[in-house]
């Protein structure tokens, strides 16, 4: 992807609403002129995540991160700048120019080919299934009719389907120009053995595109239509854009949703996620049939804390929910785990009795301990003493991973209860058991103490950022050599730069020539400070020069100092002289 002009960029962003963005992946609530949610980047309680609709900004006082809507899509999707820039110019309607001459790294190249190729192989997929009059594709489509899924459907998810040949998809991309080491890098195709060539991994099954968050296709997955057909479903490989466990399906078209509704309903399969969704269930998202993956859960993370779990009532559903329990734990998550009855699954659940049973059995979910304690004691009989201590041991460990010790306390006093044991001896145990936390933990964006700067620059920075005329006014006096490398200095050579070319600039201008995202996160720090707690602003603005020039001169004194003392230990009198002329000069200065 190639440069950006500045000017592009920032029109991009005056044509972003940042609160509409944001609000896609978070519930923003009104305060004042600004609005507050809990902080998407790092675990909270209380809403310190601030969005400034009136600079395009936001800022989290948290955990310390800060920026405009490019910044935040680039945390919050994982995003590189260009990209990010244009998603959002897009969505706004402005044309991205760029520099053809910038050329891809070869894994990024490879990424970008294998996306292009994913995507022709699921067009293909979908307009076999929409027009082949082939025995099998009929049958294809008359299983999706009686599964429930119609026309719109199919077309909102892209499903396809692969031919019973064995190189159609080969021979359809071939055709196209691609080469068959791309096809096979891609994972669409598989080399023969003890032969040359290559044969479509896919044969006669309905296709399931599977998308990242941005909707680009990752890979695939295709059901057998006959039991005879071998596996009843199989799956791309691990490619350069896929790997498995660190995608949802069908996130890429709810991620909106869960972030304001606040809640993600997770389920395991395509079907168990597509037929909510077609009965109006927008908070959903399928873990593609294994037990959640820690990057899975940091995926969620970026749009909610708060997961119901959802599987299939069977052993293995059970038990792969049970799998993820911890995993949630330990990475600061709010779950609850609904059921259904038993050999029903959430696709059947719906289809038989309606979206509205499918929302009570949500809203009636189970608390992790009520499930946990109910699953366990399916296993060991909680009267028996044997049942007691297996069931105690299970949950202790469980409870143990809480970060909050009044979570753990009050979970355990609760287990107490159920077990009909005092809850002191349950303490007791809890407090004797060794540390049973995992070793994933929670990434949180932390600001070095390091990061920043003296209160004095600070408030010379914050008032720089209110009206670019002061910056005018300080230029007259001291220069960006007065100021320690670091945040501070990036943000003044910043706004030294843009003073030389225009006399008004805005914050997002700052933004656009910053790199370091300690430096943005400094500006957003102080934009975000209320204009009263600046005072007097023609007092602050001399108290701080004031402070700069007087740190200047007693540097200038403190090098002087040095130079005369080597001066006299080399007995240079001719350059001590003038030294101490120069000292005295800079006392009188001082003065």
């Amino acid at each position: 992807m190639g440069l950006i002009p500045n000017d592009v960029i920032n029109r991009v962003i005056e044509q972003s609403d940042i609160v509409e963005i944001i609000g896609n992946y978070t519930a923003l609530k009104k305060a004042g002129r600004n609005f507050k949610a809990l902080c998407p980047f790092h675990n909270e309680k209380t809403p310190s995540f601030v969005v400034n609709p009136d600079k395009q900004i936001f800022h989290c006082f948290g955990c310390g991160v800060g920026g405009n809507a490019v910044g935040f899509l680039m945390r919050q999707e994982h995003m590189e700048f260009p990209e990010a820039v244009k998603f959002l110019a897009n969505k706004a309607g402005v044309v991205v120019p760029e520099d053809e001459t910038v050329s891809l790294s070869p894994s990024r190249q490879l990424r970008e080919e294998i996306f292009k190729i994913n995507g022709l192989a699921a067009a293909f997929f979908h307009e076999t299934l929409l027009t082949s009059h082939e025995a099998d594709v009929k049958s294809a489509r008359d299983y999706l009719k009686g599964r429930g899924v119609l026309l719109e459907t199919v077309k909102n998810f892209q499903l396809g389907f692969a031919l019973n040949e064995w190189d159609a998809l080969l021979k359809f991309l071939k055709s196209k120009g691609i080469s068959e080491e791309l096809i096979s890098k891609a994972g669409l195709i598989v080399a023969r053995e003890g032969k040359s060539g290559f044969y479509d991994r896919f044969r006669n099954r309905t296709v399931f595109p599977i998308g990242d968050i941005q909707n680009r296709f990752v890979a695939f997955g295709a059901r057998a239509i006959q039991d005879s057909d071998g596996a009843k479903y199989i799956n791309s490989p691990e490619t350069a854009v896929y790997t498995k466990g660190q995608h949802m399906f069908g996130l890429g078209l709810t991620r909106a949703a869960v972030g304001k509704m606040d809640q993600i309903i997770v389920v395991e399969g395509y079907m168990d996620m597509i037929m909510p969704f077609i009965h109006g269930v927008g908070n959903i998202a399928a873990s593609l049939g294994t037990a959640l993956t820690v990057e899975q859960i940091r995926l969620i993370r970026r749009y909610t804390s708060n997961v119901v779990m959802l599987f299939d009532t069977d052993v293995a559903g059970q038990s792969a929910i049970v799998r993820s329990l911890d995993l949630l734990i330990d990475e600061g998550m709010n779950v609850r785990v609904a059921t259904l009855a038993k050999d029903e699954d959430p696709d059947s659940f719906i289809r038989r009795q309606g979206a509205e049973a499918f929302r009570v059995r949500v809203e009636n979910a189970s608390s992790l301990l009520d499930f946990k304690f109910n699953w366990l004691a399916a296993q060991y009989d909680p009267v028996t003493v044997e049942g007691k201590s297996k069931i105690s041991q299970e949950l202790l460990a469980t409870i143990a991973r809480f970060k909050s010790e009044v979570a753990k306390y009050e979970l355990t006093k609760s287990l107490a209860l159920k077990l009909n044991i005092p809850e002191g001896v349950l303490l007791k145990q809890a407090g004797q058991a060794k540390d049973p936390q995992a070793a994933f933990k929670m990434p949180v964006v932390k600001i070095k103490a390091s990061a920043w700067a003296s209160a004095g620059e600070e408030l010379l920075l914050a008032l720089f950022l209110k009206d670019p005329a002061w910056v005018k006014a300080a230029r007259e006096k001291i220069s960006p050599e007065d100021f320690p490398d670091g945040e501070v200095r990036q943000v003044v050579d910043v706004m030294w730069s843009l003073a030389d070319g225009a006399s008004e600039w805005s914050v997002n201008d700052i933004l656009v020539l910053l790199k370091d995202e300690s430096a943005q996160s400094l500006v957003t720090r102080l934009i975000s400070v209320e204009e009263g707690k600046l005072g007097d602003a023609a007092q602050v603005f001399l108290d701080c020069i004031g402070k700069i020039q007087k740190e200047k001169q007693k540097k200038a004194r403190g090098r002087l100092m040095q130079a005369i003392r080597e001066a006299e230990a080399l007995q240079d009198t001719e350059k001590l002289d003038q030294l101490k002329e120069q000292f005295n000069q800079l006392l009188k200065t001082s003065c």
